[in-house]
């Protein structure tokens, strides 16, 4: 078998499948020590009320649907003509590699990155969403955070919020004033490069063309006011759904814990899962929630770790098996996620065949 036999092999969705496969079969044999949580949880969601634990399965499915409406707007607001059921594909297959390996979250990214290249998004408008929905998420915790803090007594002054916003919209104005002035940025960019090439004894316009690129491509991240707000509203509905799923596991244990100690709670965790030592922060994240929840949401111990194993089950595992079920399923059976769009010279070639 030669070197060009090798990658196309390589290269075939079957033997990516199978690689992937075998990566998350030694994932599970060197972490056995920790599959007792799976058979905690199914103790745990056998005991808990199962009219309030489908609630939350059905809130967990809508927070995805949320999050990968956020993808729809933004990527369609730049002219990429993206299709709602492969985002929501891709939502759930890249949630799976997240949460499924240490440091998941890049390798979760980098998906993201190469799908939306497929589609047709440039990399500076791959890039902005990137940028622009990490912002958004950001701004709907601090909201969150501080509207909690608010409820539970605490002074909070309004610049305070004012601040947590002022970021996103600085952004916002500053994309959409780059996307109707690309000519400015290009000639100051231009003039930079050509500064630069000079100090380096270097041709000095050997950056122009990549740049004259870039421009054309920034004009294509304006961002109106009434897809900002979709965006926003989105963004919100996601953490919010994701914390009424919380909330719901707490009921399915017959806790009556406040909202706003059980959001901070949820924050509190989000925040130390995101350094993801291992797979979805196990033990980590349930450490936190469950201290947070004894803490903020004035549980008692016994009742936060029961809710915290059901909440896992569904959120952490049970979300994860599904997305790895639908990134199979769409590697092997239809494969969603690696339809490329034609472009306009293969769409004339196969119409004239």
């Amino acid at each position: 078998m030669n070197w060009q036999t090798v990658r196309k092999v390589v290269k075939t969705k079957r033997f990516q499948a199978c690689f992937v496969l075998i990566v998350l079969a030694a994932l599970v044999f060197f972490g056995r020590d920790h599959l007792h949580f799976i058979g905690d949880g199914w103790r745990g969601l056998r005991d808990a009320d199962f009219r309030w634990v489908l609630a939350a399965i059905v809130l967990v499915g809508l927070s995805m649907m949320a999050q990968a409406e956020v993808m729809v707007v933004l990527l369609r607001t730049a002219g990429v003509n993206v299709k709602r059921r492969a985002v929501n594909v891709l939502g759930l297959a890249a949630n799976a590699w997240s949460s499924s390996f240490p440091g998941g979250p890049a390798l979760s990214v980098a998906m993201i990155f190469r799908e939306q290249m497929k589609w047709g998004a440039t990399p500076v408008i791959a890039s902005w969403y990137m940028i622009l929905s990490g912002a958004l998420a950001g701004a709907g915790m601090a909201v969150l955070a501080l509207g909690s803090v608010f409820f539970l007594g605490l002074t909070v002054k309004p610049v305070t919020l004012a601040l947590s916003l002022v970021g996103l919209l600085a952004l916002a104005f500053a994309t959409n004033w780059v996307a109707k002035h690309p000519e400015q940025v290009e000639a100051w960019l231009v003039a930079r490069a050509r500064t630069f090439n000079s100090w380096r004894n270097q041709p000095e316009d050997r950056f122009t063309p990549a740049i004259e690129s870039f421009s054309d491509q920034l004009s294509a991240v304006e961002l109106p006011l009434n897809k900002l707000t979709a965006a926003i509203f989105y963004s919100m509905m996601n953490w919010a759904l994701e914390i009424a799923c919380l909330l719901a596991c707490i009921m399915a244990i017959g806790g009556e814990p406040p909202i706003a100690g059980v959001v901070l709670s949820f924050l509190a965790s989000k925040l130390v899962g995101q350094v993801q030592v291992t797979p979805g922060g196990l033990g980590t994240v349930d450490v936190a929630l469950t201290t947070s929840l004894v803490g903020l949401a004035a549980m008692t111990s016994v009742h936060a770790f029961a809710a915290v194993l059901v909440y896992r089950m569904l959120n952490f595992f049970g979300l994860t098996l599904v997305g790895w079920l639908v990134y199979f399923g769409a590697k092997l059976a239809k494969p969603v996620l690696d339809t490329e769009p034609l472009h306009s010279d293969e769409a004339k070639d196969s119409s004239a065949a």
